[in-house]
C-alpha cells in the first residue's frame, strides 16, 4: 500500500513538474503589455494599438510549419479586416526576419531578440514551440490560442 502512494505522489509531481510553468495566456487574461523597436526601425506598443484584433504570433524563419501558417494567414488577410499582426521571431539575426517578412508578405511589425527562446516575449507567453499563435481582442484580453492554421481558423470562427 506504501508503495501505490509513493508512486502516485511521483505521477502528481511529474505532471505538476512537465506541465506549462506558469497559465499566463489563457482566455480571458489580459495580454501582458509589451514595446519596443521592430526589425523595420518603427515604434510599436501594444496597449497602444487600435486594432479590433491582435495576431500575436511566434514562429521560427527555418520552421517550414511557421511558414505554412504565416502563407495561410496572408492568403486569408481578406477575412481578417481589422486584425494587426505582431510577430516574434526566432532567428540569427534581424537581417533573417526582414527577408522573410517580405517573402511571405507579412503585413505587420516583426520583432526579432538574439536572446531567442529566452527572450522577454517568449518567457512571458511560456512560448515553447512555434508555431504559436495568441489572438487578443480589441481591450487586449486573451481570445485565444492555436498551433496551426486550422486551429486558428476555428478560433476566429468561434470567437
Amino acid at each position: 500500500m506504501r508503495y501505490k502512494g509513493v508512486l502516485l505522489l511521483f505521477f502528481v509531481l511529474f505532471a505538476a513538474m512537465t506541465g506549462r510553468a506558469q497559465y499566463l495566456h489563457q482566455p480571458g487574461d489580459k495580454a501582458l503589455d509589451f514595446e519596443g523597436v521592430t526589425v523595420n526601425g518603427e515604434t510599436y506598443h501594444l496597449y497602444d494599438t487600435q486594432a479590433e484584433r491582435v495576431i500575436l504570433c511566434f514562429w521560427a524563419v527555418d520552421c517550414d510549419y511557421c511558414h505554412d501558417f504565416l502563407k495561410s494567414l496572408r492568403r486569408h488577410r481578406c477575412r481578417l479586416k481589422g486584425y494587426e499582426l505582431v510577430t516574434f521571431a526566432l532567428a540569427d539575426n534581424p537581417d533573417e526576419v526582414r527577408k522573410e517578412a517580405k517573402k511571405l508578405r507579412l503585413h505587420g511589425y516583426h520583432f526579432f531578440d538574439p536572446a531567442g527562446w529566452d527572450s522577454a516575449p517568449f518567457l512571458d507567453y511560456d512560448i515553447n514551440i512555434t508555431p504559436t499563435v495568441i489572438l487578443l481582442d480589441k481591450d487586449k484580453n486573451i481570445i485565444g490560442e492555436a498551433y496551426d492554421w486550422d486551429e486558428f481558423k476555428a478560433l476566429i470562427t468561434h470567437e
